[in-house]
């Protein structure tokens, strides 16, 4: 296999995290990012990756990177709007998951690659009434989820209409190694490790479909072997069982013998809250020979003891 790997959003957390296992499983990576990005993820390793300052949304720019380096595998995360009190850019938003997305394919479709995996969200789907499967309307109620919507559509295509080996990936919610630490559970973790007081904005019954990194790395790494078989599909990427955020805390709490009590918001917002997050992923195992190895407990337990190594990452301004 020619490993010559491209990531864009590599800075971020899933990215950082492919970046880091691909280095060790010898690949030759190559990372797309924006001038300014902070890479404190990859400080470890940034000797041993190439790192490309382009901006996406520049054709030119995105097409001569790619021409250059001629990479078999991409990998696709970088979007905006993932984190909506951080990045509340309209235009943003659109120019980065729409524009950004079409430049890169159309940039790729110049080359002879191997595999190209563009990373959705569940966002695509809206709320639902019961596990969320491929084949179900896309419905999304908001920009983000409007917005990769629209770039899974335009992948679909281009596989479709030139047989090119994209796939598209729509993940849950991902936890793990390098989260950032606004999120649900490195707060959660952060509060229970430093005796901080854990105020949490969801309510103790809202429900997630939580995947551990090192399973959804796994997920990828069996896309791209699989790649010819199922060029030009959706797989949704998730553990396939749901769990209350109040079970969440209450992992936490028993893993590092903590004794805080959460504060939830008294806020109850049912338009936004669904009863129901979870993934269909009867697809993904099918298809790709993929299970989670890891299930909540274990992937939290990991994700702590990781956390205790590295507990003063989170405490520096350039984070």
């Amino acid at each position: 296999m020619n490993k010559r790997v491209l990531i864009t959003g590599a800075g971020g957390f899933i990215g950082s995290n492919f970046a880091h296992r691909l280095v060790d499983l010898h690949y030759n990576v190559g990372i797309i990012e924006k001038e300014g990005t902070s890479l404190w993820r990859l400080e470890k390793i940034k000797n041993k990756i190439k790192i490309h300052y382009i901006n996406l949304e520049n054709y030119q720019e995105v097409e001569n990177l790619v021409v250059k380096l001629h990479p078999k595998i991409i990998l696709h995360f970088a979007a905006y709007g993932v984190y909506p009190k951080k990045q509340k850019d309209i235009n943003d938003t659109i120019t980065t998951n729409i524009m950004g997305t079409i430049n890169l394919i159309n940039a790729c479709s110049r080359i002879a690659f191997d595999c190209f995996i563009n990373t959705s969200s569940n966002s695509e789907y809206g709320q639902k009434q019961k596990p969320m499967k491929e084949t179900d309307a896309l419905e999304p109620n908001n920009l983000y989820g409007i917005t990769k919507a629209a770039a899974t559509m335009y992948c679909s295509m281009m596989a479709k209409k030139f047989d090119l080996p994209i796939i598209t990936v729509r993940p849950f919610m991902a936890y793990g190694y390098f989260e950032e630490k606004e999120r649900l559970i490195p707060t959660i973790i952060n509060s229970c490790l430093t005796n901080a007081k854990l105020t949490l904005p969801q309510q103790p019954n809202s429900v997630r479909d939580f995947l551990f990194i090192e399973d959804f790395i796994e997920a990828y790494l069996k896309i791209i072997k699989h790649v010819k078989k199922i060029k030009g599909q959706v797989f949704n990427l998730g553990s396939g069982k749901q769990h209350t955020i109040s079970e969440v805390v209450k992992i936490v709490k028993q893993i590092t013998h903590s004794e805080i009590k959460p504060e939830y918001s008294k806020i109850k917002n049912a338009q936004l809250e669904s009863k129901i997050w979870v993934a269909d992923i009867s697809k993904t195992k099918t298809y790709l020979h993929w299970k989670p190895k890891n299930n909540l407990e274990q992937g939290l337990k990991k994700t702590v003891a990781w956390f205790e190594k590295n507990i003063d990452l989170y405490h520096r301004p350039t984070d």
